[in-house]
Parts: structure tokens; sequence; C-alpha cells
């Protein structure tokens, strides 16, 4: 005969929730040192947008041809365009340097450039030139969480710099 005080397998309620009470301080502890994923965005549509330009420099100087890259703050993308035979620039695809959507919650916020000067909104362009020389620029990214990068484009070098935060432009320089 069975004895029906007899312990069954499995688990009672109060070790139920000793194991769920474990779980979220475990987790609780873990999450604040994740990654941030939005400032992982802000930094690739950064390094993005860097390494296109040194190519379009670089890829300007090799072939001799003036390129203008454009970058338009209100559909957040950017673009390259090469001078044709008319003085007139029309949109071309490279290799390394397609038309580019940045990722959702990354935007342009600002831009100031030597040839325009502060732009906030509308467009902002740079021109490479045959003999090595670019536009001055500087370039503010945002993302949704609050993070900014900052993009500083070299004139007679070509080189991007990446700075972390807002940093304003050179006087001088623009």
């Amino acid at each position: 005969m069975k004895n029906p005080l007899r312990h069954k397998g499995g688990f009672t309620l109060i070790e139920m929730m000793v194991v769920i009470v474990i779980i979220v301080i475990v987790a609780g502890a873990l999450l604040p040192r994740l990654p941030d994923v939005g400032a992982a965005r802000l930094k690739y549509a950064a390094r993005k947008l860097g390494g296109t330009i040194t190519y379009v420099y670089d890829r300007s100087a090799a072939t001799q041809l003036t390129y203008r890259l454009t970058f338009d703050l209100g559909a957040n993308e950017f673009y390259v365009s090469r001078l044709n035979r008319d003085n007139q620039f029309e949109e071309t695809e490279l290799a390394f340097a397609k038309r580019t959507k940045l990722p959702a919650n990354v935007r342009i916020t600002s831009a100031e450039t030597a040839s325009q000067g502060n732009v906030a909104a509308g467009k902002a362009v740079v021109h490479c030139f045959p003999g090595g020389f670019a536009d001055y620029a500087v370039f503010h990214l945002a993302d949704n969480g609050g993070n900014e990068m900052t993009l500083i484009v070299h004139s007679l070098t070509g080189r991007v710099e990446a700075l972390e935060g807002y940093h304003a432009a050179e006087r001088n320089k623009v």
C-alpha cells in the first residue's frame, strides 16, 4: 500500500522563489556591465563615415578626379559624387563608397565645412581635389542615448580624427 504522505519528486514553491531571486540578483549585477549598444552603433557610424571620407580622398588623389561627399542631415545618409566633363557633380558609387544610410538611432546633428560654414539642416558637402587636398570639415554625430562623437576632416592629409563628445571646429580653419 502507498503512503499518501510520502514526498514526491519536484521543487517546492519556496525553492523556485529562491532560485528566481538569485537569478534577478545576478542579472542586476551583470546588466550594467554589458556594452551600450547605442554607443557601439554610434562608433560604427563614425568609423564608416571616416573611412569613406579617407577612401574618397585617396581615390581623388590617385585618379586625379574631383569628388564630393554629400551628407544629407535630413535623410540621415551620405553619398559620393564625381565632377563630370560638363563641370557638374553626378552621383557615383565606388567600390567602398556607396550611398549609405546611418543606423536608425544615429544622426548627424550638425556640420561645419570650409565652403559652407555651419550647417544644421539640409546638406553639407566635402570636396576632395586631385592635388591631395580636401575641405576642412567637422561633423557632429549623436545617438538617442545622448552619446556624441565629433569627426574632424584634415585638409592636407585627408585624415579623419574621431573624438568622443562634442568638439567645436577651430575657427581659423572653417
